[in-house]
C-alpha cells in the first residue's frame, strides 16, 4: 500500500508546506528533484519521493509514497509506511543531548508492526515538527495486520 496521488497534497500540507522546509529539508518537486539524483536508485517502481532531509550523501532521510528510508553511519534503514505503528520524539535521546525544547529536537523514533524500531535524525525546528506531524498522520492511514 502507498500514499495515493490524491493524498500527496495532504501529506505536504501536514508537513507544513514551504514554511517547514529548512537548509537540509526540502519538499521534492519536479523543479528540484535533479538535486537528489543520487537518491533515486533507492526508489522502487512507481514510488514517488516526497520530502528529504539530506545533511550529506551518507546522512539523509527520505519520505516517499511507500516508505521512509534513512541512511547514516549504521547503513540504510527502510520502513514501509503501511507497517508504521509508532512515531514520536526520542525524549530520552533528546534529553541526553541537552535539548531544552521543541526547537532543539531532531530525533524521531519509529516502530513497525514487527516491533522493529529505528531513530531518524531530522533537521531541528520546523522541519522536525513537519516530519513528525506527517509520520503521525500517515501511521493511521493504513490498516495494520498485526
Amino acid at each position: 500500500m502507498a500514499v495515493t496521488l490524491k493524498k500527496i497534497p495532504i501529506v505536504l500540507k501536514k508537513f507544513g508546506g514551504s514554511e517547514s522546509q529548512g537548509v537540509y529539508t526540502k519538499i521534492i518537486t519536479d523543479e528540484n528533484k535533479h538535486e537528489y539524483e543520487e537518491l533515486q536508485h533507492f526508489l522502487e517502481g512507481d514510488e514517488i519521493p516526497l520530502i528529504v532531509c539530506r545533511f550529506n550523501a551518507s546522512d539523509w532521510t527520505m519520505l516517499t509514497t511507500k516508505r521512509i528510508l534513512s541512511m547514516n553511519s549504521e547503513g540504510l534503514r527502510i520502513m514501509n509506511l503501511a507497517e508504521l505503528v509508532y512515531s514520536n520524539i526520542d525524549m530520552p535521546g533528546e534529553v541526553a543531548h541537552g535539548a531544552k525544547g521543541w526547537a532543539d529536537f531532531s530525533k524521531i523514533i519509529l516502530r513497525d508492526v514487527n516491533n522493529k524500531t529505528f531513530t531518524l535524525t531530522i533537521e531541528k525546528g520546523y522541519p522536525f515538527g513537519g516530519f513528525l506531524q506527517v509520520l503521525t498522520s500517515i501511521r493511521g492511514w493504513f490498516p495494520k495486520e498485526k
